[in-house]
């Protein structure tokens, strides 16, 4: 690989990770559309999944603490019973459907998130719906073995739940954990993960942990409607830019 897509590929990594840490989400939406257009394949979900997950764990030990027991467990269980959903649809996939199909559900996501959330109260203790929590949990979960991407579902979900911001960054780092380990390794069962795939992803960490280093520090200086204002931009930059991408 040329030495100025690898610079790209740690960048990438860099700048997603701190959205991540920061916000809570974002890794996968920041990484995965420039990701597949460096990488030129479907490894560049793979790749996403593992790097996600060793900044997550390190992220989510310092604030599972304040997601709601209940609400992520059910979510849990629903995610368990999506990954093979999505397994199915990576099957079938290929580099530019998936890049449609990524720019969309992130397009669309940030639309609705702008329109569902106007108004709306902040409750850091929100009312449950448990089924509701186990099918966004089923989707969350297909989106993770399929795209790499368990985050968009859950944070509409939360913000319709008027899910105050730690709660919300709480219960998706916590859940995120799950999800990422778990479609690795029904990536690694159904469909293979090679060995160069592993050594990229190893490469990138590095970056990705200084990233989340920085996000981490920047997190305490986001008010709730700073830390909306961002995650609606981070939305509708990455998803429109995708669709670019994607049609021309």
């Amino acid at each position: 690989m040329p030495p100025f897509d690898w610079f790209l590929l740690t960048t990438v990594s860099f700048v997603a990770a701190l959205v991540q840490a920061s916000t809570g989400f974002g890794f996968a939406i920041v990484a995965v559309p420039f990701y597949l257009i460096i990488l030129g394949s479907l490894t560049a979900i793979q790749v996403s999944l593992m790097v996600t997950l060793v900044i997550t764990v390190v992220i989510a030990m310092r604030v599972w603490h304040a997601a709601p027991p209940a609400l992520l467990g059910r979510l849990v269980v629903g995610t368990l019973v999506g990954f093979p959903l999505g397994i199915v649809a990576y099957r079938h996939a290929d580099l530019e459907t998936a890049k449609l199909a990524v720019g969309l559900l992130i397009t669309g996501f940030a639309a609705w998130l702008f329109l569902a959330q106007r108004g709306r109260p902040v409750v850091e203790n929100p009312a449950t719906h448990p089924f509701a929590d186990v099918a966004i949990g089923i989707v969350s979960g297909a989106m993770t073995t399929s795209l790499g991407m368990p985050g968009p579902v859950i944070l509409i979900y939360l913000s319709l739940l008027a899910t105050g911001k730690e709660a919300m960054r709480a219960t998706m780092l916590a859940l995120f954990v799950f999800s990422n380990a778990g479609a690795i390794a029904f990536q690694e069962w159904q469909v293979g993960i090679d060995g160069a795939t592993w050594t990229m992803a190893a490469i990138l960490i590095p970056a990705g942990l200084v990233g989340a280093a920085v996000g981490h520090g920047v997190s305490r200086y986001l008010n709730q409607r700073t830390f909306r204002s961002a995650v609606l931009a981070i939305l509708a930059a990455t998803g429109l830019y995708m669709l670019w991408t994607s049609v021309t």
